[in-house]
């Protein structure tokens, strides 16, 4: 008899955390169901790819449906549920190296025909899914992500605490995300540099590690009073976002865009770039911006910092938003999804 249940197809848990990871990990550790099929060691680049096409439908039991929920599955699968977050590897090919666009390009041309179901994080998403391939739109579904519950407003002494571990000064704007092309960071820096002269107590913190497959940009410091901090766990992050004047995401291209909304459940105010999958998300609850504009972008911060008004107004509103997402929610929609395949 074909077994019952489903996989998960876990090679996201050998690998560093970005975005991507992160959903893939707080969906598949709240399905209370769903055999995790991990590699047995962390498999980099093509190894990666050979474990996922050859050997993962292997270790399948006969009838077991797989939800492979980072963006690539094994195309000898059918009956498999594909989590795509966005498709920037085809849309913007020269934010990445040249081999993994190409591969990106080729295996999703393969597995959008072939799979069951495609989960998309957002509208924007689904609808670029769905003008890309031709698929019909009921194959494709939107689970949003979520935001941990680790993500709240911090307290005074974890504050005080992490200001003290990373020297942290009195006020400063953020930004996090991995630096790599689409994030837009050289034009934060640029517009930053046009802020700084004006308010000389306030700092630029840049948190985030690199990224392995994204092509390499080359960072003007955008100022004296810019720190790149790397990563920083979790609990951390959370006390950055709650001590911060605002976070600045200027992001050109996102299927999602997850420090947005941790940075609302934190409180912080949100200024954005105007695309529309941060639209989607924010709602009424960020101020938006040209970020293709350096003066717009400029400007944007400037009047963030300077109305304290509107800092309450979007943090009263960010913590509001943030409430209706939740990962909780999203395991939940994710579990009825397998359930239809068996």
């Amino acid at each position: 008899m074909p077994a019952k249940g489903f996989a998960v197809n876990g090679r996201f848990w050998r690998k560093t955390q970005t975005g991507v990871e992160r959903y893939a990990r707080e969906i598949s550790s709240r399905l209370g169901e769903g055999r995790l099929i991990v590699p047995v060691k962390r498999l980099a680049g093509l190894a990666g790819h050979i474990w996922e096409q050859l050997s993962l439908p292997l270790l399948l039991r006969h009838g077991e449906a797989l939800w492979s929920p980072a963006n690539s599955g094994p195309a000898l699968v059918s009956r498999q549920v594909l989590t795509i977050q966005d498709l920037s590897p085809i849309d913007h090919p020269e934010w990445f190296k040249p081999a993994f666009a190409r591969w990106y390009r080729l295996l999703w041309t393969i597995l959008a025909p072939r799979t069951r179901l495609i989960v998309a994080p957002s509208q924007f998403t689904r609808q670029r899914i769905l003008a890309k391939f031709k698929i019909p739109g009921e194959r494709i579904l939107i689970v949003p992500g979520g935001v941990s519950p680790d993500f709240h407003p911090a307290s005074r002494s974890l504050s005080v605490e992490i200001s003290e571990r990373y020297q942290l000064p009195e006020d400063y704007v953020l930004f996090v995300g991995t630096p790599q092309p689409r994030k837009n960071l050289q034009r934060l820096l640029s517009a930053w540099s046009q802020v700084e002269a004006g308010y000389p107590h306030l700092a630029m913190l840049i948190v985030g590690s690199a990224g392995e497959v994204f092509s390499r940009q080359h960072l003007n410091s955008g100022g004296s009073n810019v720190r790149f901090l790397g990563y920083a766990p979790d609990e951390h992050l959370a006390a950055f976002y709650s001590r911060a004047l605002a976070l600045v995401y200027p992001s050109l291209y996102e299927g999602f865009g997850l420090p947005v909304l941790e940075a609302m459940a934190c409180g912080a105010p949100v200024i954005a770039a105007d695309i529309a999958p941060l639209r989607e998300l924010l709602g009424e609850a960020g101020y938006l911006v040209n970020a293709r504009c350096i003066e717009c972008l400029a400007e944007g911060i400037k009047e963030v910092i300077e109305n304290v008004n509107l800092r309450h107004t979007l943090r009263a509103k960010g913590l509001r938003r943030a409430r209706e997402f939740s990962w909780d929610r999203a395991a939940q929609s994710m579990a009825q999804i397998m359930h239809a395949l068996y």
